[in-house]
């Protein structure tokens, strides 16, 4: 049992990174430049940034980042980080309570409203540390430029192309109202906790197209990933094929396959382990 939030957080990380999701990192089935062990090792370094617990999430937020790119060199959890660090602070403020979803739910949209400009200053810190991909430019959150002074509303600006700045601009009512129910159904569908996330997994991509995949390749393949996405998913086979469809991804200019990563449902699967882990103490 996951008596304390960094253990949750610890075991958040590792189990949506062993499940065997189609198109991800997991046991066996590494990136060019990501593996298993970096995941992790993240894990492990995400943990350690939250305890003990920072004043403000955004100080764990890039301690982990900057861990992170320190000793692996690379990306591994910024959307799982940005995502965990809210539900952590409001865990964390008081382990004895249990909490229950209207709890969660009052309790990050409390954190997110009481953000600073020198959160922000942070959180921007750390996605520049990160340098996840396809975020592009715009006139009112250029990665290139200064912080904003308020992170929420730079969020608010990016939530129709992110879905991680979504759940900051609607208090992570994506996360409780839509992925979550998904997440807890499924395990309960397996009666298992990592065919549970496969299950998620699938039916996340179906209802949704993957903000990760769209940022990278745009609307319209994230949108085939999407239909691709609506088969019988307890079909072995087609889900198999999917996962190959995903890892060979698309060709580039030079003829290169870039594999198409949906990413950010892989974020939301780790925060809503890390509530149903800390619901289930």
């Amino acid at each position: 049992m996951c008596t304390r939030p960094v253990d949750a957080i610890r075991w958040a990380c590792v189990l949506e990174a062993t499940a065997p999701k189609v198109g991800n990192v997991y046991p066996g089935r590494d990136f060019d430049d990501l593996t298993y062990l970096d995941f992790v090792t993240a894990a492990e370094l995400t943990a350690s940034a939250f305890e003990p617990l920072p004043p403000s999430f955004s100080h764990g937020v890039l301690d982990a980042c900057n861990a992170s790119a320190g000793q692996l060199g690379t990306n591994v959890n910024l959307g799982i980080l940005l995502l965990l660090g809210p539900l952590v602070q409001v865990d964390a403020a008081d382990e004895r309570v249990r909490l229950d979803r209207s709890t969660w739910s009052s309790g990050v949209i409390a954190v997110l409203d009481s953000m600073t400009a020198d959160d922000s200053k942070r959180l921007y810190a750390a996605i520049n540390v990160a340098k996840p991909g396809g975020m592009g430019q715009s006139d009112e959150m250029d990665l290139s430029g200064p912080p904003p002074e308020d992170f929420l509303a730079a969020m608010r600006h990016a939530e129709s192309r992110d879905r991680i700045a979504k759940n900051y601009s609607d208090g992570f009512a994506d996360l409780f109202h839509h992925v979550l129910p998904v997440v807890q159904q499924s395990v309960l569908d397996e009666h298992d906790l990592l065919s549970g996330l496969v299950l998620a997994q699938l039916r996340l991509l179906a209802a949704e197209p993957d903000s990760l995949i769209a940022r990278k390749f745009g609307e319209g393949v994230a949108r085939e990933v999407q239909q691709r996405a609506r088969f019988d998913h307890r079909d072995a086979e087609q889900c198999d094929a999917f996962d190959r469809y995903l890892r060979t991804g698309t060709l580039d200019l030079a003829g290169q396959s870039n594999r198409i990563n949906p990413g950010t449902t892989a974020d939301l699967i780790a925060a809503a382990v890390y509530v149903l882990l800390r619901e289930a103490v």
